[in-house]
């Protein structure tokens, strides 16, 4: 080898191992960093004349396992969903109170069961009839709290909405930037490394709102798509509009509110499938109003069983009069209407005049205080059987439709946990795989080492031809 091929060897041995350091130490500077893809340095041998003459640098590759990120981001999407979903059930739940709960509804409820029966014992008890109303008034609380917190809930999801979809389509705007600003750096012989760190990092915040699919391009360029197909990134980004529910009780949440690129998406779309933003969207649209509407049913059933005329506990009674419940803000009452369980209340004469428990709502005048028959007429209504909706088909007493309501909260609950134990064990599993495949210092420590070796070896080629060269310019 002459003189000038080893000099050129060396060279280029030299500034490899110069990239290859600067290589290590980003990685092991980066180990931490969450989307880093590791780095190192690509490299061919090079000749001149059909001669070796050292290796060239022909880049930097950066690895990431498209395949199990892919698998890690629908982790990602289904523990969000599920996480979100099991939140609402527990304060929902919560709200209600178990049974046998001290001051849950059913708590509240036998209670008041209890307070009329022993008033029917000794109807001539004032202190005994303020514990009927008491207790009634604490069943009448507990329904509008736990309404209230629906609508509080729905409204939350429906802001979250709203929030997400402005978050999404700008993220979406920062995604097709950075694809065509790592395209133009691939074209141009840059490094456009640090801008895919960006754009995996982005990638795996929107697959926390949608799940999606990601597929790459040849120039550096990737392409998304939600799980019905619809193309989210390529050249451009698509653009999601929401419409804001101005009105959190509005029962018509059928038409679609949420629209990609002018076109609108169903709720059953496979796009809400997880994520947060279906979450929300069941929560807003389906979960929320029907537990609204079964506390809407549950409280008509309950004013009715009360009511003087209806269940013939005052003759003298108006059909639309109220009994021991009544709706704040109105005077008469209607039958079923939707949003009826946040305004129901023990009904204010009942309140000012505890008698009228005993002798009637409409009653003139006290009647006798040894008369407990209206007593016994409100005994024999919480008893009584009735059908308060269509999806059940047999009559319940007022215990038995509390208890319907109360067990479709804790199978949801319970469902959503183990599904919510599922969903994070397996996000758990592939996150520390992910990890497992992340920056390994002591590879990278050896890989350093490797090169110390290397730049000390090109070096001493280096001073030996200098060495040489000395020699024969003393000739």
């Amino acid at each position: 080898m002459s003189l000038s091929l080893a000099f050129s060897s060396a060279l280029s041995g030299l500034s490899l191992s110069k990239r290859g350091t600067q290589t290590v130490a980003d990685n092991i500077s980066n180990a931490n960093t969450e989307g880093y893809g590791v780095r190192s340095v690509t490299q061919a041998a090079r000749s001149v004349g059909g001669n070796g003459n050292g290796v060239t640098f022909t880049g930097i590759s950066r690895h990431a396992d498209q395949a199990l990120i892919g698998e890690l981001r629908n982790a990602t999407s289904q523990k969000e969903n599920a996480t979100l979903l099991g939140s609402f059930w527990q304060k929902m739940e919560t709200g209600l109170g178990l049974p046998g709960e001290s001051g849950s509804l059913s708590s509240t409820l036998t209670e008041l069961d209890s307070a009329l029966q022993r008033a029917r014992l000794s109807p001539d008890q004032p202190a005994l009839l303020q514990q009927v109303t008491q207790a009634a008034s604490d069943v009448a609380k507990k329904i509008s709290s736990a309404s209230q917190s629906l609508l509080v809930e729905r409204d939350r999801a429906d802001a979250a909405v709203d929030r997400d979809i402005k978050w999404l389509n700008n993220t979406l705007e920062s995604i097709a930037g950075l694809n065509k600003e790592i395209q133009r750096q691939s074209l141009l012989g840059g490094a456009p490394e640090a801008l895919m760190d960006v754009r995996q990092n982005l990638i795996d915040q929107v697959s926390v709102k949608l799940p999606i699919r990601e597929f790459p391009r040849e120039d550096g360029r990737v392409f998304l798509l939600a799980q019905d197909g619809s193309i989210l990134v390529d050249k451009n980004a698509a653009k999601f509009d929401f419409v804001r529910t101005l009105d959190p009780s509005a029962q018509d949440m059928s038409l679609p509110r949420i629209s990609l690129n002018g076109r609108d998406i169903s709720l059953t779309n496979p796009m809400f499938a997880s994520g947060q933003i279906g979450a929300n969207l069941q929560i807003r649209d389906t979960h929320a109003p029907d537990l609204l509407r079964r506390l809407d049913e549950f409280s008509t059933d309950l004013i009715e069983r009360f009511t003087p005329a209806a269940l013939s506990l005052d003759s003298t009674a108006a059909a639309e009069v109220f009994g021991i419940f009544s709706l704040r803000g109105q005077a008469t009452f209607d039958g079923y209407t939707p949003g009826i369980s946040t305004l129901i209340e023990v009904n204010p004469v009942v309140f000012e005049e505890p008698w009228r428990i005993r002798t009637g709502v409409d009653a003139a005048v006290p009647g006798p205080v040894a008369d407990n028959a209206n007593l016994d007429r409100m005994v024999q209504a919480m008893q009584r059987s009735s059908l308060i909706s269509s999806q059940i088909s047999s009559g319940r007493d007022i215990h038995g439709h509390v208890t319907d309501i109360l067990s479709l909260l804790g199978t949801e609950r319970l469902a959503l946990d183990q599904r919510i134990s599922r969903d994070v064990a397996r996000f758990t599993a592939l996150n520390e795989t992910l990890a497992a495949q992340g920056v390994d210092t002591d590879a990278e420590l050896s890989k350093l080492l490797v090169l110390e070796q290397a730049y000390a070896a090109n070096a001493r080629v280096l001073s030996t031809i200098d060495a040489m060269m000395r020699t024969l310019m003393e000739i």
